[in-house]
C-alpha cells in the first residue's frame, strides 16, 4: 500500500499469496496440490513459493530455473489426486509428517514461440508430489515432485 492509502486508511485488495499464507495451516495435501496449480495458472510467483517448503522454494526460484512464473503455462487443472503410500520417495528430513499423492493433472500451455521452458508437455500427465509439515497444526508443503 502506498502512504497516501495508510495515511487516509485505504487498503489493497489481499494478495492471493496473502490469502493462502493466512489459512494454509488448515489445509490438506490435497487443497495444497490444488492451490498450487491454480497459483501456476495465476503466473504469480509469490503465491506458488508459498505452497513449497523453503528449500524448494530456493531451488524453484534460483537463476537455473527456465521459466518462474510459469508464463508458458496458458492453464492448469488438477484432474485427480489419490494417495500413494507404496511411491518410490525418499523421506524429507526435518519433518515430523510426510505425504506421497499421485496426482493427475492437465496444463494447455501457450504457443510455442511464446514458451519460456521447453521441459513442459501439453495435455494430461501425473506426477508424485511429497508433501511435508513438522506437525499437527503445521502446514502441508510441497517438498517435491516428479516420477
Amino acid at each position: 500500500m502506498n502512504l497516501l492509502g495508510r495515511i487516509f486508511g485505504r487498503r489493497q485488495p489481499e494478495s492471493p499469496a496473502a490469502a493462502w499464507l493466512r489459512r494454509r495451516a488448515q489445509a490438506e495435501p490435497a487443497e495444497v496440490v490444488e492451490e498450487h496449480f491454480r497459483a501456476i495458472e495465476a503466473h504469480d510467483l509469490e503465491w506458488i513459493l508459498a505452497t513449497l517448503t523453503p528449500q524448494r522454494a530456493r531451488l524453484y526460484s534460483g537463476p537455473t530455473t527456465l521459466d518462474r512464473r510459469r508464463l508458458s503455462v496458458k492453464a492448469a487443472r488438477v484432474t485427480g489426486v489419490t494417495p500413494a503410500p507404496d511411491a518410490p520417495a525418499v523421506r524429507v528430513p526435518g519433518y515430523g509428517e510426510q505425504q506421497v499423492l499421485r496426482v493427475e493433472y492437465e496444463l494447455e500451455l501457450v504457443p510455442g514461440e511464446e514458451r519460456r521452458d521447453p521441459s513442459l508437455v501439453e495435455g494430461p500427465q501425473w506426477a508424485y508430489f511429497v508433501l511435508v509439515r513438522e506437525g499437527a497444526g503445521k502446514p502441508w508443503l510441497i517438498a517435491d515432485w516428479g516420477r
